[in-house]
């Protein structure tokens, strides 16, 4: 979730600069462009940017307070976390919605067969890249999950108690194939959209198959997939149940002090 990656730097500022990089360069890297085209990037990135900070940001915020007000009236049963999660999808929602323009924008502009294989050819080599993650020892590959796990809860909890590091240790076992099946499922998508593009469709068709793709990419490639996704979400409501019913008092107020900072930093950013 977008929310989650800004609320993992301490400045705001910062990572939206790190941000508007990162899509200039992994468009750069999809789609063969010239130099005007570089330049036409560099703007609509600038333009996307600048949409997310102004129309986003406040919403976001006001998410992160609404989480924080649940926690210091001591409000984190499952019916509460329910509905965060679902005010979180909500907002992943809006915000895919939001941006999707944007990208067909540029798009549009990338429908010829040279540049389908171009992007065809980009999108094969990144997925043998991570393949060859993935083929690593399995001890390997879970302690890394549960390092990336530790750190995230740690972020917002401060240090974990034994019970907490338990429950992380069964999770990323209970989850240890999701990366492999995310990633067969993002390469089914990739092949249906470029497809896609091959009928050089209008931008408004673009923008129209890119929400539904991915926000409900199911009913295009895998409808099993769907499954999977409501699946992992109910575990890791699971596990955020449990990790906040054993957590202790100094460990709530540290996350309502975190989600109230990120909600301030990304309110100032906005403005």
């Amino acid at each position: 979730m977008s929310i989650l990656f800004l609320a993992t730097c301490s400045s705001t500022q910062l990572i939206y600069k790190l941000v508007e990089n990162f899509i200039l360069e992994e468009v750069s890297y999809f789609v063969d462009l010239n130099e005007e085209e570089n330049v036409l990037l560099k703007q609509q990135a600038s333009e996307m940017v600048l949409w997310h900070r102004t129309y986003m940001m406040p919403s976001y915020a006001s998410y992160l307070e609404d989480i924080a007000n649940y926690l210091e009236e001591g409000k984190y049963d499952t019916l509460v976390i329910t509905k965060i999660l679902s005010n979180g999808r909500i907002l992943i929602e809006k915000t895919v919605k939001g941006l999707t323009p944007f990208a067909s924008k540029f798009l549009i502009q990338h429908q010829t067969i040279e540049d389908i294989k171009f992007i065809e050819k980009q999108m094969e080599a990144r997925r043998q890249e991570r393949l060859e993650e993935l083929s690593k020892p399995m001890d390997i590959l879970y302690e890394k999950r549960l390092k990336r796990l530790t750190s995230n809860f740690e972020r917002f909890f401060g240090t974990l108690s034994d019970e907490q590091v338990i429950l992380l240790k069964a999770y990323a076992s209970a989850t240890f194939d999701a990366s492999k099946i995310r990633l067969n499922n993002r390469t089914q998508r990739q092949k249906v959209f470029l497809e896609f593009l091959k009928t050089k469709s209008t931008e408004a068709m673009l923008t129209n198959y890119l929400n539904k793709l991915l926000l409900k990419g199911y009913l295009i490639t895998n409808p099993g997939y769907k499954t999977f996704s409501d699946t992992s979400l109910n575990r890791f409501q699971s596990l955020l149940e449990d990790m906040l019913a054993i957590s202790s008092n100094i460990q709530r107020e540290a996350i309502v002090s975190t989600l109230r900072k990120y909600a301030n930093d990304f309110k100032a950013v906005s403005s």
